[in-house]
């Protein structure tokens, strides 16, 4: 039931037990007057005169018990509305509403420059959420949250580059969606973006540049690039349109060893990876490179299904809740992957990314190969509001298959490399790549 639902049915009760009063008052009045005319008629006969004045009693107090019963239901409805606002915690009661309505006031007469009610309201709503305290909780409009789960569905819109963070904190193109807008633009992969519509982007980080990069299908968007291979500068345009987007990416290293690099984990990532797995298995794939690195997570439903395509038997994570209730996810085993897996992390490998390095490694099927991992061990829910907009806030803490916790702290990794991207970019090596194929060749 909605908590207007429950505001409506106070109402409904308060007014039936207004005619249940009116009526027990009602009865009394008449009874009342009944016995006042016999008492009368005992001492002198009913006249003219001693009606008039029975009718002025009986109106007069009759409007008394009528204004005292109105009074109370009043204050009875109040209440029903401050306890219906503070919802027992205290987020709406009457002075904060009241103080809304001050400050609509104040802006209403008083604002130089004007202002827009609705973008007002949804300010308040996203304060609200920042207010909790829980860096992962947000606010979404209905247009926003529609435009979330069309991402996690694997649609989006943009140009189709794919881009990269290295050391120097440049942002880099890595790679380009085949026959995409950016590809026909004439963007190469190595271009490091300075600025997107003239506006600079430095000091923003891969995801900031990718947001600015997004927006509506068939708008166009510029982006300033310097390319190290000729030294220049250079400007260039794409329309954006709606692409799929592609997860998983795969090829064989050597003629044993295949690599598998997972961006996010969404639900066109399960079957990609399924893809992936069954191309390589069928180029005579016998051992693993998983590559997590800069995958920031996704969809919990995404990490267990993708984990549960090459795990054994047993557990891949457990969450546990604010009421202290634990719930464990597992694995049958039944596709289990018989090669020796490595898996590449770094201090963007988080939260779903972990969930599949935890239950990978402490499960004795990978060795992890990098740096520490960012150290997200808690998951978000999505809750709708009335008008299809909708919240999200952490529900669960989640722990990996030794019980461990990793919120805050993250996963070290097995063999500790830093990237060496001076070497990436002047020879194309990756050497952490490089570093995991010499681990399974060897060992």
């Amino acid at each position: 039931m909605s908590e207007q639902d429950i505001l409506e049915n106070k109402e409904q009760s308060s007014e039936g037990e207004a005619a249940l009063i009116n009526e027990e008052k009602a009865a009394e009045a008449a009874a009342e007057s009944i016995k006042e005319s016999d008492a009368g008629s005992e001492s002198r006969p009913a006249g003219p005169r001693r009606k008039k004045h029975l009718f002025v009693k009986g109106f007069a107090f009759g409007m008394a018990v009528m204004l005292f019963i109105c009074a109370g239901v009043f204050l009875l409805l109040m209440l029903a509305k401050k306890v219906y606002l503070s919802g027992g915690g205290g987020i709406a009661d009457s002075e904060l509403i009241a103080k809304a309505d001050s400050i609509a006031y104040y802006l209403n007469n008083y604002s130089l420059n004007g202002y827009d009610p609705d973008a007002v309201r949804e300010g308040m709503l996203h304060g609200l959420m920042e207010g909790t305290g829980d860096k992962y909780a947000e606010y979404y409009t209905a247009d926003e949250l529609a435009s979330l789960f069309d991402e996690y569905e694997g649609n989006f819109s943009g140009i189709g580059m794919i881009i990269r963070e290295n050391l120097d904190g440049d942002v880099y193109i890595s790679g380009l969606y085949e026959n995409s807008p950016a590809q026909e633009a004439g963007f190469l992969e190595g271009d490091i973006i300075k600025a997107v519509d003239g506006e600079s982007v430095e000091g923003l980080g891969r995801f900031e540049i990718a947001e600015i990069v997004r927006g509506e299908v068939g708008t166009p968007v510029s982006i300033t690039i310097y390319r190290d291979s000729t030294g220049e500068t250079l400007t260039i345009t794409a329309v954006r349109q709606t692409l799929q987007k592609i997860e998983i990416e795969y090829y064989m290293v050597t003629d044993e060893i295949g690599y598998i690099w997972i961006q996010d984990f969404d639900e066109i990532a399960i079957d990609q990876f399924a893809d992936a797995l069954a191309t390589l298995k069928g180029q005579g794939m016998q051992d693993m490179i998983i590559d997590l690195r800069s995958n920031t997570g996704g969809l919990l439903r995404a990490a267990l299904n993708i984990t549960r395509q090459i795990m054994c038997k047993g557990t891949i994570v457990s969450t546990r809740n604010a009421q202290g209730e634990t719930e464990v996810y597992t694995c049958d085993g039944n596709r289990e992957f018989q090669g020796r897996i490595v898996i590449l992390t770094d201090g963007y490998t988080a939260s779903a990314s972990e969930i599949m390095t935890g239950a990978l490694r402490d499960n004795g099927m990978a060795i992890t190969l990098g740096t520490n991992t960012f150290g997200k061990g808690v998951v978000q829910d999505f809750f709708y509001l009335s008008d299809a907009s909708g919240i999200k806030f952490t529900t669960e803490e989640y722990l990996t298959p030794n019980g461990t916790a990793i919120n805050g702290v993250g996963i070290a990794p097995d063999i500790e490399l830093d990237f060496d991207i001076d070497r990436y970019m002047e020879e194309g090596i990756d050497n952490q790549i490089e570093a995991a194929v010499q681990y399974l060749e060897n060992n």
